[in-house]
């Protein structure tokens, strides 16, 4: 059984490289996927940063959210047309 502090990493490295990869993605395709290896390379490790300094801020907020959270409203967020 893995503990919260193993959780927590792995919730904050999930949170920070989506995020990173999400943003180089869009910023390749807005690019007209021009951008080099080296380029998205340098571009995912500037979003890494940025993501980890916004977990960083807001994840007292996030936790708290996740404690309440109704995974029955969630659900039927989502499953809105």
């Amino acid at each position: 059984m893995r503990g919260a502090g193993s959780l927590t990493t792995g919730a904050a490295f999930s949170f920070a490289s989506t995020y990173a990869l999400g943003h180089v993605a869009k910023r390749y395709y807005a690019g007209g996927r021009r951008i080099d290896a080296a380029g998205l390379q340098q571009a995912f490790a500037s979003m890494l940063g940025e993501a980890k300094q916004l977990q960083a801020k807001y994840s007292a907020q996030i936790a708290e959210q996740a404690r309440t959270l109704d995974v029955n409203k969630l659900l039927a967020v989502v499953r809105e047309p």
